[in-house]
């Protein structure tokens, strides 16, 4: 029968995916020079935003396969999809990452080679020319999506808390490291970053004109957030703006939604549609 009334039958989400079949026809029918798609994705999970790129850009006639589409995004996915991991089913898109800063926009193309997994990136930027606090800032990443939390890791949560002595913390205990512990926690520190000094490192954190002209010396929006967040410990009452406070606060694990996830083995992460069809195929060759 006819569906009279169709946001009765369908989600918000189904609404937006039928919206975006139609518009694609509708596109090619009028067959334009330029298709501008603004932001389409975003509201799907990760699994209907591959289906939804697959639809677009993959089938050979009816897709935007071949045509000049400008695509807006915020998500990443598409571009590890298309441009890192399934090259050989997509046509190979320029990607560019657009940056607006006070109202001047800012294009920088990216290349597979730019797509890199987390401990990549970490490592780079710990071999870069980038001043040492920031080096040490992705240590303690480094540390943290590994899980180590050594007394390496604890010398440098104390040098980013401007603690002097360090203190060593665990479930049940408190304490002030002990020297050995600290010079055992500088060997592991040094065998990443050679010239570390963490009596130098401590004087310097604690110095707020030094750190103000570090942060403003950095290119790094995410290394000043972090110099920023070391210059502002224990001043919270100093930051007006709660949404600052909440970037400060969360900053050393601002990445989690990208590192943390469920267990594949005991949590049912690959969709039952997607078996679903796997099925159907293994019915077909048995």
């Amino acid at each position: 029968d006819e569906i009279s009334n169709v946001k009765m039958h369908l989600s918000f989400g189904e609404r937006n995916a039928f919206a975006l079949v139609l518009f694609m026809y509708d596109a090619l029918k009028e067959n334009p020079d330029l298709i501008v798609l603004d932001d389409p994705i975003s509201s799907f999970d990760k699994n209907k935003k591959y289906a939804i790129i697959d639809m677009l850009f993959r089938k050979e006639k009816s897709s935007f396969r071949g045509r000049t589409v400008l695509f807006l995004t915020h998500d990443i996915e598409p571009i590890v999809d298309m441009v890192y991991q399934h090259t050989d089913r997509f046509e190979k898109p320029f990607a560019s990452f657009m940056e607006n800063n006070e109202g001047q926009l800012k294009e920088k193309e990216i290349e597979k080679s730019d797509i890199k997994t987390f401990i990549d990136v970490v490592e780079g930027n710990m071999n870069s020319d980038s001043h040492e606090l920031n080096k040490l800032v992705h240590l303690r990443r480094f540390y943290e999506v590994t899980n180590d939390k050594s007394l390496g890791y604890q010398l440098i949560s104390n040098l980013l808390h401007k603690r002097n002595p360090p203190r060593f913390k665990s479930t049940d205990k408190n304490r002030e490291m002990t020297e050995d512990e600290k010079e055992r926690a500088i060997i592991e520190i040094k065998l990443k970053v050679d010239i570390f000094d963490y009596d130098n490192m401590v004087e310097l954190v604690n110095d707020d004109p030094r750190m103000i002209e570090l942060y403003n010396n950095s290119d790094s929006n995410y290394e000043k957030l972090h110099i920023y967040r070391i210059i502002f410990d224990n001043k919270e009452e100093s930051i007006e703006s709660d949404v600052i406070l909440k970037f400060i606060n969360e900053s050393c694990h601002i990445e989690n939604n990208y590192i943390f996830q469920l267990d594949p083995c005991c949590y049912q992460l690959v969709p039952q549609y997607v078996i679903d069809e796997c099925n159907r195929c293994i019915d077909k060759v048995t």
